[in-house]
């Protein structure tokens, strides 16, 4: 089994973890948190490769707003998964830490990072277990010796882990090599989709500031958020209409006004159908 399908057969089953018949927050399976604007790469298949399209800016989450969404979350009794990976490095959080702590007393959290950080030292994997953290999954780009040092180092995780090994050889091909999608049109060709997209029915993205917005795949921020769970809750961003309105707008393969998504090439219906069930009958009262 390939790694693609490896890992969505893993996401599927951390699906079913989830109440997503919870009417305070209908289909929400798993809430992606951006914990920073830093990374300490820029590979070529990423927007981070053009500082004009995606510059690197020293803007991360405090530890204050991971505590609001953590509870607030709670109180809406939100029985998913954390993922704490966004569109930086996280272990360039120098809170991060204490982020994790906050959301893995109640909830399954994971993260996604590429793991520098761990292999020189600067942050020990006992540490991230010992705050709670349940599963990371770490990309090695550079060589199969990173990926050796990598395994080597994650041999006692207390938790879940994975090692995804996507070389950055500088190829021009290496989107459609590793099957990356375009991250929401910011990539590569961008061609108008004609298809549906479930991800706004069963996934959240949580921005360093608390703004809740689309996707995870917008890195562009085309669509503006939808609020921000400084000055609402969550749970009435996530169920107010103007969301409501993207939702059947996708459901309906209509993206052409959907900036965001008109020009995004990411399969969004690998997972998550469940979800869009649920926001079909909520949408058109079936």
């Amino acid at each position: 089994m390939s790694d693609m399908n490896v890992h969505i057969a893993y996401r599927r089953e951390r699906y079913t973890e989830a109440d997503i018949t919870n009417p305070q927050l209908l289909g929400l399976a798993t809430v992606e948190i951006n914990p920073t604007e830093l990374c300490n790469r820029t590979c070529s298949f990423c927007p981070r490769s053009d500082p004009d399209i995606y510059p690197n800016r020293k803007l991360h989450m405090t530890v204050d707003i991971a505590d609001k969404l953590s509870t607030q979350l709670y109180k809406a009794n939100f029985t998913g998964d954390i993922h704490i990976t966004g569109w930086g490095e996280p272990l360039l959080n120098p809170d991060i830490l204490e982020i994790i702590s906050k959301f893995s007393r109640y909830f399954f959290t994971e993260m996604i990072s590429n793991g520098d950080r761990l292999l020189s030292k600067r942050i020990s994997h006992k540490d991230l277990t010992s705050y709670g953290l349940h599963s990371i999954i770490v990309d090695c780009y550079d060589n199969e010796q990173q990926t050796m040092a990598m395994e080597t180092l994650l041999s006692d995780f207390e938790g879940k882990q994975r090692i995804r090994s996507n070389y950055d050889t500088g190829n021009a091909n290496l989107l459609q090599l590793y099957n990356f999608n375009n991250r929401g049109g910011t990539l590569g060709a961008v061609k108008s989709m004609q298809r549906q997209c479930w991800m706004p029915m069963y996934k959240a993205f949580v921005d360093w500031d608390g703004g809740v917005g689309l996707c995870c795949n917008d890195w562009a921020r085309k669509q503006k958020d939808f609020g921000n769970i400084n000055t609402d809750t969550f749970s009435n961003i996530w169920m107010s209409d103007e969301f409501k309105y993207v939702r059947k707008q996708l459901l309906e393969a209509n993206r052409k006004d959907l900036s965001a998504c008109s020009g995004c090439n990411t399969n969004g219906c690998k997972s998550g159908e469940g979800s869009a069930k649920l926001w079909h009958e909520n949408l058109y009262r079936i």
